[in-house]
């Protein structure tokens, strides 16, 4: 047999005291591009990058304090000269003498994830710069336990203190100005319920001086059963602006009044210019004798810098005959001056001889700084927009033709018809954004953000926009106008990130698949030794600590299936009815042996005796004793662990509550995440894979429910409540009960056939079930099992499915004619899903069984095979 560091898919070395190379696996060899007889003998320093060599050394020091384990991230050198990233797990060895001796080394390639890694960080880096310099924060609401992640730009717009990165909605709500607060409250859960983008001024509260306007987009999200999971978004400040806004509408204000106060100035002028102002309006205007504006006088009363420009531009109305606009300052009474703007319009008699002029002089002050005042937030926003880079595209509805801007400036000769833009997005988003562009121009709801992939030379661009339909004066729509932001670098992140949480969930089923076969022959091998008579009481108790051993082994590889097989949406719920007292009798049951053998107490309290839910009995059960089990875990000996049940009119609450170790405030908020555990000892008595509670929690929601965690503290226990909906009388259906097999009056012997590549596994199952009294004979291909099977004429054949020349499926047909039904064949198999026994039945299987195997039921099986012979 091979050590198996041979055939993992890992560098793994082994180095004696003075760091010469003793061992390499085929893996590593590989990967150093040297056959192993070339790499033994040379030191580890010739293989690692020179400046990682000392924190090698340094965990390698550290292993001389005691500790025999180490982690470090260091540069392995690959065959064709360049240097990867791996995480080096150290292991040192005592020997005889007690002192250290060989250490071995199994290095885990992590080069991609670092470089993903460092990918991620520039990107929020990027996105970091354009949020301070565009003057956002982004934010990000968790509406079931309503708390708020921000940016640290929101937190400086709130003016909560440095550092602050999380805080509850309340808290957020409670910063806006009181006055306000009841109606964006109403505001925001009116645009939740929409369930589409939103958008809302409000001001904060006095926190802030001057008093500050913000402005929120948000976006909200469901999960799949529509319930609102989260909201997004962004905030900027506003306060210039409306401050803008507010002395504009004060300036209108002020105009309007002092229009209808004062009305315009009329004047009228002779043919050649000479101008007679009425006398009380411009006398009132500009505290002077109007006598002195007639003629030229009106002159002395305008800027000194607008002076020469008016006398010209009304010399060029006279000499062209026709109405004219003049637009100038001019001093008002109290020394101040106005911007005024003249019209003039030329008055004839009937044979077209011009008599006079007649003209009105108003002042537009107020348009003009309204004006001023436009430009400037104009300005504010190409600022903000080319910050952003943000792309302004305009589809105009008449021509069906594109313009575009950036950063609040039109790109001269960028004028595309509609056919040609589209032509330019790949073919895969084409035919949807089109169907949203038409909707969209037809009056349509233009829902959320869309994003699609533009095609350019560069390769693949990701767009995301939103669009809002511009009708005309009559009510019907005019031009379509969008923002779109590039969003590439995001996308590529995500799409990597989703790429490896895939593999990820490949890579937990074939690592929990694997595991499955080494089990098998294990458990085997101690059913064997149970059986023995004579044991003495040490043998005894260490058969009995390999079984407990393997057994929590199988739960592992298990809960590793089931996460799997949750995550890629390959579980199915076998829904009936379930009477909740006797689900938590049996859990409780399951868990009394572990219970007992740690002195622990515990107590069961079911009220409602006959309240029911609908479940999956397998999957109930795996939630109460997985919850039990924790609690047993991390509650120390003579500790008490209570479970109870009670039920309203809507839902059956089950609660575990311990007096164990508790959890942390850091933890708890993660303790459904995958693989999160807290503080981990060196035997890691209290640890596992940290996958029990992320595996409750998808199995309580497939059923509808909720789980909750609550902990006081560490060291103050934890209580664990899973909701379920209650099923009421009239919802129940009667359900039925599989019979136990008939007894046994006298056992006869079996001829039985033992089918699997695996040696250890077909032996030791072959010595167990001639330890019962039948005889087995064993093959370890198809080949020979089939010759096995035409001289022993079995009554019993156990099949492993995954065989390597004819697979178990095409040997079951071959050992069992059609329409005959001996031999009985029994499925051996680490393959345990739905389908896969399914695909058993239709092969012929009369059995199948799950590695590694439960002796008792096979046994059982087995047993009840000979009564019928």
């Amino acid at each position: 047999m091979h050590d198996p560091a041979h055939f993992l898919p890992s560098f793994v070395w082994r180095a004696d005291r003075a760091g010469a190379v003793r061992y390499v696996n085929p893996w590593a060899s590989r990967y150093l591009g040297l056959p192993a007889p070339h790499i033994v003998g040379r030191n580890w320093h010739e293989f690692v990058h020179p400046d990682d060599i000392n924190p090698v050394l340094d965990a390698l020091r550290q292993m001389h304090d005691g500790n025999l384990l180490r982690n470090v991230d260091v540069r392995l050198l690959r065959g064709d000269g360049v240097f990867h990233w791996h995480t080096l797990h150290l292991q040192a060895q005592r020997d005889e003498s007690g002192r250290i001796g060989d250490t071995v080394g199994v290095a885990t390639d992590i080069h991609h994830c670092r470089h993903a890694w460092a990918m991620y960080e520039a990107s929020e880096r990027r996105l970091k710069a354009a949020c301070q310099g565009a003057g956002m924060g982004a934010w990000e609401w968790d509406m079931k336990s309503r708390h708020v992640r921000m940016t640290e730009q929101l937190a400086e717009l709130y003016s909560f203190p440095s550092g602050t990165d999380a805080v509850t909605l309340t808290d957020l709500w409670n910063r806006v100005a009181p006055e306000q607060r009841e109606p964006f409250q109403q505001e925001v859960a009116q645009a939740l319920e929409r369930g589409g983008p939103f958008e809302l001024d409000f001001q904060l509260d006095g926190t802030a001086a001057p008093p500050r306007w913000l402005r929120m987009r948000g976006h909200p999200e469901f999960d799949q059963q529509g319930v609102l999971s989260c909201v997004h978004g962004v905030t900027f400040d506003i306060s210039r602006q409306r401050a803008a806004e507010e002395r504009l509408i004060l300036s209108e204000r002020r105009y309007r009044a002092l229009v209808e106060s004062t009305g315009a100035l009329v004047w009228s002028a002779h043919a050649d210019g000479e101008i007679r102002p009425a006398d009380e309006p411009w006398g009132k205007f500009t505290g002077a004798d109007p006598q002195r504006l007639e003629n030229w006088g009106w002159l002395d009363f305008v800027h000194p810098d607008d002076r020469e420009m008016a006398r010209e531009a009304w010399l060029t109305v006279l000499r062209d005959g026709t109405a004219g606009t003049i637009t100038f300052r001019m001093r008002r009474y109290d020394g101040h001056y106005r911007m005024v703007q003249a019209h003039a319009a030329p008055l004839y008699d009937a044979h077209g001889t011009l008599q006079e002029w007649f003209g009105t002089t108003t002042d537009v002050t107020a348009q003009h700084e309204a004006q001023a005042a436009i430009e400037a937030r104009s300005l504010r926003l190409t600022v903000a927009m080319q910050a952003a880079e943000i792309h302004i595209v305009a589809v105009d509805l008449t021509s069906w033709t594109l313009s575009f801007e950036m950063g609040g400036e039109p790109r001269v000769g960028e004028t595309l018809t509609y056919e040609a833009a589209l032509s330019r997005i790949h073919p895969d988003d084409r035919p949807v954004l089109d169907g949203y562009v038409r909707q969209l121009a037809t009056g349509g709801d233009p829902g959320a953000h869309f994003e699609f992939r533009v095609l350019n030379p560069r390769g693949e661009q990701w767009m995301e926009g939103s669009a809002l339909l511009q009708r005309g004066a009559d009510g019907k729509p005019l031009r379509l106008i969008a923002s779109v932001v590039d969003i590439t670098e995001r996308k590529r992140m995500e799409l990597m990130l989703r790429e490896t949480d895939r593999r990820k969930d490949e890579f937990l089923a074939m690592l929990a698949h694997e595991l499955r076969n080494p089990l098998a022959p294990i458990r085997t091998a101690i059913a064997l030794f149970e059986k023995h008579d004579g044991k003495d009481q040490r043998s005894a108790d260490l058969i009995e600590l390999m079984r407990r051993q393997t057994e929590h082994m199988t739960r592992i590889v298990d809960d590793l299936l089931e996460v799997s097989r949750i995550t890629q949406g390959r579980i199915a719920l076998q829904l009936e009815p379930i009477l909740v007292g006797t689900a938590v009798y049996h859990a409780v049951e399951a868990m009394a042996a572990s219970v007992e053998a740690r002195r622990q107490h515990i107590q069961v309290d079911v009220s409602d005796a006959t309240a029911w839910v609908r479940g999956d009995v397998t999957r109930i059960s795996q939630i109460l004793v997985n919850i039990l089990n924790n609690a047993s875990k991390y509650t120390p000996e003579d500790g008490s662990i209570s479970i109870s049940a009670r039920a309203d009119e809507m839902w059956v609450e089950i609660v575990t509550t311990d007096t164990g170790s508790g959890i942390s405030a850091e933890l708890l908020p993660k303790v459904f995440e995958l693989f999160s555990q807290g503080e981990r000892t060196l035997d890691r008595s209290n640890g596992g894979l940290g996958i029990g509670l992320s595996l409750v929690k998808k199995l309580v929601e497939l059923h509808d429910g909720t789980i909750a965690v609550e902990s006081e503290g560490e060291g103050r226990g934890t209580t664990v409540t899973v909701s379920l909906p209650r099923l009421h009388h009239h919802e129940r259906h009667s359900a039925l009960a599989l019979s136990e097999p008939a007894a046994i009056d006298k056992p006869v012997s079996l001829r039985l056939l033992i089918v699997d590549d695996n040696r250890d596994a077909a032996d030791s199952l072959a010595m167990l079930c001639e330890s019962e009294g039948h005889f087995a004979r064993t093959a370890y291909s198809s080949a020979e099992a089939i010759e096995a099977a035409a001289q022993l004429r079995p009554d019993a054949a156990l099949l492993d499915i995954g065989l390597p020349d004819i697979d178990g499926y095409e040997l079951a047909r071959r050992l069992r004619a059609k329409d005959e039904t001996s031999p009985r064949l029994i499925a051996i198999t680490g393959y345990g899903q739905a389908e896969d026994r399914l695909r058993a039945q239709a092969a012929g299987f009369d059995y199948h069984f799950v590695k590694p195997v439960n002796i008792k039921s096979l046994l059982k099986l087995l047993s009840s095979l000979t009564g019928g012979r």
